[in-house]
């Protein structure tokens, strides 16, 4: 409940009370804009010259949406056979590529849609080779040899051995989650971010994340930061996430602006990608993939949709679930020492929809039958979530006006607060029975739990259409609304009597185009639209005895983004209110296109990739904002002396544009010896506008920083890199070549580059874009808006040689096929990242003239300079459907250092990362129960069983320990560490614990240690200068493991139509995952853990996360 006062808490507070107080820029070189222009336009030159060199028309595909298979056909003698035919046809479909061998023997197919295959290789004077049950899995790059036998051209020599299991073709680590998973693996909230985990190498964001720029994405792969992952959804990006919160950083701060997290509905789920029942299955490149995959250097996962067949099939379902069946949240528990009358709150959730998907037959016009086919999908979720039991810091009773409640202080009378501020201190909730006080500061604390209410609808729609064997064209519509209504915030001090309501549209238009020019010869296209609008709003109520008031009419102010924060700093504690408005955008185009060449034994692909971001927000407008306790503490509250702001602050049209053309060859350099060669080269400018203001930047003259000076309009915030070339290299070598048995080494490396864009939006929130006056003076009069001068709460600079960040990736490793039907991989992984962006706060207090000494906070500069590093060792284990069972799983162990996992302002140390996570388990499994017995009573009761299970284990991350602010001789401001006590133990556990946290008045006489285990506050002492003693993130916070299970029946009804029942339980043992452990010293919670894991993850609703008390949902379900 308690806080120090910070920069990031300070930053924090001011986003609702005096405005927008935000992120990090840095210092550079002014660059013309117009020789920025010009520079792009000679990239669109080179784009567009490629396009008429690849003699296609602007299209695009070549994300690895589709697959490939290539090899050789050899006669009986191993001679290569020139000019045999090889055919490829999709059986649910009917539609069937052909193409010849090459005059090595060689044969390519590069467009080749995920699903099950017959191969038939022919020539005359051989028998003809028929190999059925080939399955072709996203982005699969498989190796299939045919031997053929002298004979009759009418004779068949039919092999039954499906494709190898092990990856025989290059040194790219990945994972495919197919249909096995994805239909019967038990999915909290029917969203697959848990599947995601199956991969080596990945992990969620740490439980002790921020807001901060580096970790609002979801998962880190192999060390990167949580924004590096790219997605894309039938071969086109999907990284459109938006967001308009409640403190106006509307579109124009952090990641989602630049298109480095992917789109999301308002719980965070994954139906804004892709709907479950619609998803065909995905793959996750973790690890030195091919040159046509860049933009991010992190993971790149790749989703494809599903597509209809010849075969009508479809689905309808209902999901149920009630907290009559779950278990109740260890602090809704642990909290009832405070207030004795909590109890669950409840959780009342529906998830239905349905799918259906065929051939396109409209009778007496048109039958579609192998040409012509459509999938369409549609998912629904009302939903009550449930908030666990959390404490808040409210005004005690004496400021709201109980006299009798006022207590002396320090030998002085407390009295109320003023009478015009009693509307906004009695708009909070009223402090809990026997909860803990702090009369010096007239701050309670309130503790309650309730629910959220939710919805969300998503609606696919897919055409694919065969004009010829040669031409293959699709089309794929989808929209996601989704509402959500959240009440409090404890990462942002919002008492639960404030309710934040954001509604999201999420809307992709993709259309794609698949030519066969020649057996030698083939072109992949997509281009694609995509919209993501949302807006915020923040109101209040009368929950927890608070009395509702209308902020915005006391103040008398209109308008539609017209807002009003309120903030009270009274020592250690940060209390927030309002009513604020906001609204934002994200809008994509993006356009790929794949050239494909066979020439000899190299299979050559070529590519241009242009991605457009035009997002725009719409903040608050005016915001007033009023500051207590920055004066005079409580009694700023009863004088009605306030810090005031009154703000104006225009929308912002942000611009930014993504070039990278690529080309990649894979080298059969022998029968056993393949080799990738790739280069890829990125080109991401500075964010420019559609409309309106530039992103403001400072110019920096010389290191004195008094001279450091607004940059003319029109400045490019740095400038751009034109030579940015990526190389990918990679090798695999077949050791055994025994069907069934093969094993492969390999091992590879690459650079692939950031777009370092995500920090480009702080520009959008500096000087140019808002209009202020700050003073002193009462509630709600003192905000006036008169005398309004261009000053902005801080400044933003880069660096004049800004470049993107980087990393290296090599890979080496052995895969062994044990059997058809499993493999073993292990492998070394490793990574060095250089370049990364780091961001330094210069107070306005180390200057006497300049911008920074011109703004409230100065500037906050960006520049280059971090590093880090990762190892580690991944083992997995995959086994496709056989008897009845599918399983996969992985073990990784890592180690990874840097110097900051985020850009916040910090004193940068190498240490462990924040997502250093170093034993990490993760497994499924899929059964098929054998019937027992043949029928009767035994048939009805024991046919047709089924058992899904989800396992995951992992150690702590660690926790980063944090205390004062220690400014620079330079002036930069860093959050600094701790040094130890001598003698202490770090942790202490169990009833030593409770009695430490007791004695210090952290825990009341009633409350045990949470989670049994606390790091030791009297273990530490701040330092006034330096950094002290204690290593960065040496600190730990609670490992994690836990099981989701799901039992199914099927009921088969007719040939192909049944029904399934699902009973799913997740986190079925109900073990305890605790979250995040409070790293700020000096806070009565200092060492504790505050909160369960699946409250402290973010970006995912609590409800689906793991860690959570153990829930259960149960689901029928209609197959055809």
């Amino acid at each position: 409940m308690k806080g120090t006062c910070s920069a990031e808490l300070v930053q924090r507070a001011g986003r609702g009370a005096i405005g927008k107080v935000a992120g990090v820029i840095a210092p550079f070189k002014k660059v013309r804009y117009g020789k920025l222009m010009r520079n792009a336009r000679v990239v669109c030159v080179v784009v567009c010259v490629l396009l008429c060199l690849l003699g296609v028309s602007s299209s695009v595909l070549g994300q690895g949406d589709v697959a490939s298979v290539s090899g050789r056909v050899l006669d009986p003698n191993g001679a290569i056979i020139i000019e045999a035919t090889v055919a490829a046809k999709n059986v649910d479909k009917g539609v069937e590529t052909v193409v010849q061998t090459n005059e090595d023997g060689i044969y390519r197919f590069s467009n080749l849609s995920p699903g099950s295959y017959e191969f038939t290789v022919s020539k005359r004077g051989f028998k003809v080779i028929v190999k059925p049950g080939v399955t072709l899995h996203l982005a699969d790059t498989i190796s299939l040899n045919f031997n053929m036998v002298v004979g009759a051209i009418n004779e068949t020599v039919t092999v039954q051995a499906g494709a190898s299991m092990i990856n025989t073709t290059d040194a790219s680590i990945s994972t495919v989650v197919d249909q096995s998973y994805i239909k019967n693996m038990p999915l909290n909230g029917r969203s697959f971010q848990d599947l995601i985990l199956l991969t080596p190498g990945i992990v969620t964001n740490t439980p002790q994340r921020s807001s901060t720029l580096g970790q609002s994405g979801e998962f880190s792969v192999n060390g990167q930061r949580t924004e590096s992952n790219n997605y894309t959804v039938d071969g086109v990006s999907a990284n459109v996430g938006a967001s308009a919160d409640i403190f106006g950083y509307a579109m124009t701060e952090g990641a989602g602006a630049s298109g480095s997290v992917p789109g999301a509905t308002a719980l965070g789920t994954t139906q804004a990608l892709v709907s479950v029942d619609d998803l065909q299955e995905f793959r996750v490149e973790s690890s030195t993939y091919s040159a046509q995959y860049g933009r991010n250097p992190g993971a790149q996962l790749v989703f494809e949709t599903k597509s209809g067949t010849n075969q009508w099939h479809g689905t309808a379902s209902d999901y149920l679930r009630n907290d009559y069946f779950d278990a109740t949240e260890y602090f809704t528990n642990w909290f009832r020492s405070v207030d004795p009358t909590l109890r669950k709150s409840p959780v009342r959730q529906n998830d239905f929809g349905g799918t259906l998907g065929g051939p396109l037959k409209i009778p007496g016009l048109y039958n579609g039958k192998d040409k012509t086919f459509f999938h369409v999908s549609y998912e629904g979720l009302r939903l009550m979530l449930p908030q666990a039991a959390a404490s808040y810091p409210v005004p005690d009773l004496c400021m709201r006006g109980d006299t009798a409640s006022c207590p002396v202080v320090n030998g002085t009378q407390r009295t109320p607060a003023d009478s015009a501020v009693l509307p906004v201190v009695n708009a909070f909730p009223l402090p809990s029975p026997n909860s803990i006080q702090d009369p010096t500061d007239g701050v309670s604390q309130f503790v309650g739990a309730w629910s959220n209410p939710a919805s969300v609808n998503s609606t696919g729609v897919r055409f694919d259409h065969t004009v010829t064997q040669k031409l293959r064209l699709f089309f794929r519509f989808s929209n996601s609304t989704s509402d959500s209504k959240t009440r409090g915030s404890a990462f942002a001090f919002l008492p639960p009597s404030g309710v934040a309501s954001t509604p999201y549209t999420d809307r992709t238009y993709t259309a794609g185009a698949n030519s066969v020019f020649s057996s030698r010869l083939s072109n992949d296209l997509r281009l694609n639209y995509s919209s993501n609008v949302t807006t915020s709003t923040l109101s209040l109520d009368t929950f927890g005895g608070a009395k509702a008031a209308d902020f915005v009419q006391l103040a008398q102010i209109s308008g539609p983004f017209a807002s009003v924060g309120v903030n009270f700093a009274l020592g250690p504690y940060f209390l927030n209110i309002g009513q604020q408005v906001t609204a934002g955008a994200q809008q994509q185009w993006h356009l790929v296109d794949t050239l494909h060449m066979v020439r000899g034994l190299h299979q050559l692909s070529f590519g241009v990739d242009y991605r457009r971001l035009t997002p725009y927000a719409k903040p608050f407008n005016p915001l007033l904002g009023y500051s207590f306790g920055f004066v005079a503490g409580e009694a700023d509250v009863e004088q009605n002396n306030a810090l005031t702001v009154y703000l104006t602050d225009g929308p912002a049209y942000p611009l930014y544009s993504n070039y990278s053309l690529f080309a990649q060859d894979e080298w059969k350099a022998t029968q056993r010896l393949s080799l990738s060669f790739g280069l890829r080269w990125e080109v991401n400018p500075p964010p420019g506008v559609t409309q309106g203001t530039m992103p403001s930047n400072v110019l920096f003259q010389n290191p004195d920083v008094n001279s450091w000076q607004l940059a003319p309009q029109g400045t490019p915030l740095w400038r751009t890199s034109w030579f940015d070339l990526a190389p990918r290299l990679g090798a695999a070598y077949i050791v055994r070549n025994t069907p069934g048995w093969e094993t492969v080494v390999r091992g590879g490396g690459g650079l692939f580059f950031d777009s370092g864009q995500q920090v480009g939006s702080l520009g959008f929130d500096g000087p140019g874009f808002s209009l202020a006056s700050f003073g002193f003076g009462p509630f709600p009069s003192g905000a006036v808006g008169v005398g309004l001068t261009d000053q902005a709460l801080a400044a933003y600079g880069y660096y004049p040689h800004l470049q993107l960040p980087y990393t290296l990736q090599w890979n080496a490793g052995i895969e062994q096929a044990l059997g058809n039907s499993q493999a073993l991989t292990l492998s070394y992984v490793g990574s060095h990242a250089g370049r990364l962006l780091q961001t330094n706060h210069i107070p306005s207090s180390v200057a006497t003239s300049g911008i920074a000494s011109q703004t409230v906070n100065g500037v906050f500069l960006v520049q280059n300079g971090l590093t880090s590093d990762y190892d580690s060792a991944q083992l997995q284990f995959r086994r496709r459907l056989s008897r009845g069972l599918t399983s996969l799983g992985s073990y990784t162990w890592s180690h990874c250092l840097d110097y900051g996992s985020t850009n916040a302002n910090f004193g940068y140390q190498r240490g462990n990362c924040d997502f250093d996570v170093r034993h990490n388990l993760q497994a499924a499994f899929s059964y098929d129960v054998p019937n027992v017995g043949h029928g009767g009573i035994a048939g009805a009761l024991l046919h047709h069983w089924g058992i899904d299970d989800r396992f995951m284990a992992r150690t702590a991350f660690p926790v980063t320990l944090v205390g004062n602010i220690i400014p620079q001789v330079d002036g930069r401001q860093y959050d600094a560490g701790l040094s130890f006590v001598p003698g202490q133990p770090i942790y202490i556990y169990g009833a030593n614990c409770t009695s430490v946290l007791q004695a210090m008045g952290n825990l009341l006489p009633n409350q045990g240690c949470p989670g049994g285990r606390a790091i030791n506050p009297n273990a530490f002492t701040s330092v006034s200068s330096g950094f002290g003693d204690t290593p960065r993130n040496f600190a730990r916070g609670f490992g994690a493991w836990q099981m989701n299970l799901a039992v199914r029946r099927e009921f088969p009804i007719y040939e192909h139509l049944g029904l399934q029942f699902r009973a799913e339980a997740f986190n079925i043992f109900n073990h305890t995952n605790f979250g995040f452990v409070n790293g700020h010293f000096g806070q009565p919670t200092f060492g504790q853990t505050t909160a369960t894991l699946a409250n402290s993850l973010g970006v995912l609703s609590s409800l689906y996360q793991m860690g959570g008390p153990r829930s259960m949902q149960f689901a029928l379900k209609v197959v055809f």
